[in-house]
């Protein structure tokens, strides 16, 4: 099946999809061998307030080893994408798709468990589906405990549990957001194809929670129903946080276009990217080879490797289309300008070398940089999102409070990648000789002259290990105090701010930690040693 038209929601894609195609894609990732397990989750309200933009859990659903099939759920979503799109979307909600994936799981042999709810759900569904699906094989019925879902080894030995009950399709009905988060970090691990996350489903299967009529469904109002049968559970989601959700909701924007390919650069595109390359040969043929189509449609790709010890100017020459110049100084300052003398286009992108960036996102900003320039846009950089795959705890829960942080996510730095347009460039006559150029930027662009895009997320390898990191932020809180910059007062505020419970608050006090780890050391390092990360350019 081709790739789907998609819809934004507040930072998160939702796949249309009617009932056929999203059944008929499900089956078929039960039957393949050889690829990364396929997540199906549910986007509704409660969706979005956890995982969207300004949820407790943003960004943790980046693992990279779960490939997540976001479908259409509850009525705002479903009237949202009939107001882009022109054309009706069905609700695909797990109490709907679970049936006729049943029935072709118990047709195909498909080996199926169960994750979630109580010992009593449990019972009564291994009971229900014996009587009503002799037919279907069911591999195993697990009800965790909230340390089996929450704690990470106990996790993994629930997931290997399930592993070894050779399960092909796995429900998953843990209530969000923990459902999706296991599944991110642990599915995987079970040797599962497909794991539905499908909240209340088994409780709807073992007869303990009833659906509400069809025409209430039919109406929108499913959730009054259920409002009405569980007050005292539901009254927090569905009226203290659904009106954030829901007004996001009303904010959706549609893909670019019906297929959206992360490799396809639209007609016109023009522009530079400029990327300063000191000792990258570890991670230069991946950045570059991922823009080739930017060069090929016109855009100037220039590598100016700066005072390089090792080949990375011989491994940037070996892709196409890629202009590749050397510099003695091994200053990325020194690079930014060398980059900027050479490139005849504007707007200009300036990436850093380790950033894994697609050519889709990278032309939405030079467009938008000349299209909105008249509107008073000089600067913008792309969506990111950080990849913490083989990284410690630490530095994890550190990752997922930042993503939280209000004033992180509106930045200019922190990211690897920003561009201006030449009104913008005009500003400044040089990039001066400072750390952290990227903070140099984002604090000469005003509110309003400056933007994050909602683009193709660019990846941020983050370090692996504790100590990494602390390098890297003792380099730029020198950088901040370099510039006259702190903000460790509004940082504190809206730090505080993130925490919702137990997990976030243990977040926020990694986070608190490790930057306090980080001040204290930077207090006294020397300011002239370059503290740079190695352990994300390692292989995984």
């Amino acid at each position: 099946m081709p790739n789907p038209p998609r819809m934004w929601i507040a930072g998160l894609p939702v796949q249309l999809l009617d009932e056929p195609d999203a059944l008929a894609a499900i089956a078929d990732r039960w039957r393949r061998d050889g690829l990364p397990p396929l997540g199906v989750a549910s986007v509704n309200l409660d969706h979005v307030h956890h995982f969207g933009v300004r949820g407790a859990s943003h960004g943790l659903l980046s693992s990279g080893r779960v490939e997540w099939l976001d479908l259409i759920d509850g009525a705002p979503v479903a009237a949202a994408a009939r107001r882009l799109t022109g054309s009706r979307w069905p609700r695909l909600a797990g109490s709907d798709l679970i049936a006729p994936l049943l029935d072709r799981a118990e047709r195909e042999g498909v080996r199926v468990g169960f994750l979630g709810g109580g010992e009593e759900s449990r019972r009564l569904l291994l009971e229900n589906l014996a009587r009503e699906r002799p037919g279907l094989v069911v591999a195993g019925g697990w009800s965790p405990t909230r340390h089996q879902v929450t704690d990470e080894d106990a996790g993994r030995m629930l997931a290997q549990e399930v592993r070894a009950a050779g399960v092909d399709l796995l429900v998953v009905g843990l209530g969000k957001p923990r459902q999706e988060i296991w599944i991110d970090r642990h599915g995987p691990e079970t040797g599962a194809r497909v794991l539905l996350a499908f909240g209340a489903v088994i409780d709807f299967l073992a007869g303990r929670v009833s659906r509400a009529p069809g025409w209430v469904a039919r109406a929108g109002l499913e959730w009054a129903w259920r409002l009405a049968l569980e007050p005292r559970r539901l009254a927090r989601r569905y009226l203290g946080e659904g009106p954030a959700a829901y007004l996001a909701v009303r904010r959706a924007v549609l893909a670019p276009d019906a297929a959206p390919d992360p490799d396809a650069v639209p007609a016109g595109v023009r522009g530079a990217v400029i990327i300063p390359a000191h000792d990258e040969a570890a991670v230069i043929e991946r950045t570059l080879t991922a823009l080739t189509p930017l060069a090929a449609a016109g855009v100037e790709v220039i590598v100016v490797c700066n005072g390089t010890t090792d080949d990375t100017a011989e491994r940037a020459r070996r892709v196409p289309g890629i202009r590749v110049v050397e510099i003695p100084e091994p200053s990325k300052t020194a690079a930014l300008n060398a980059g900027d003398r050479l490139a005849t286009a504007w707007p200009r992108v300036y990436l850093d070398a380790d950033i894994e960036a697609t050519p889709a996102a990278l032309a939405t900003v030079l467009t938008a940089l000349r299209d909105r320039g008249a509107r008073g846009l000089e600067a913008a950089r792309p969506t990111a999102r950080y990849d913490t795959a083989g990284a410690s705890a630490p530095v994890r829960a550190y990752y997922r409070a930042r993503v939280r942080i209000p004033s992180f996510r509106r930045a200019l730095w922190g990211a690897g990648v920003y561009a201006v347009s030449e009104a913008g460039h005009a500003r400044f006559a040089a990039f001066p000789e400072l750390t952290a150029d990227d903070l140099f930027l984002h604090r000469l662009f005003p509110d309003g002259s400056r933007a994050v895009l909602t683009t193709e997320p660019v990846v941020v390898r983050t370090p692996r290990t504790t100590g990494s990191l602390v390098r890297v932020l003792r380099r730029g809180l020198r950088a901040g105090r370099d510039q006259g910059h702190d903000s460790t007062g509004s940082t504190a505020r809206e730090l505080l701010g993130t925490v919702r419970g137990p997990r976030t608050a243990l977040d926020a006090i990694a986070y608190a930690a490790i930057v306090g780890w980080a001040r204290r050391g930077g207090r006294t390092g020397s300011a002239e040693r370059w503290e740079r990360d190695e352990s994300s350019r390692e292989p995984a």
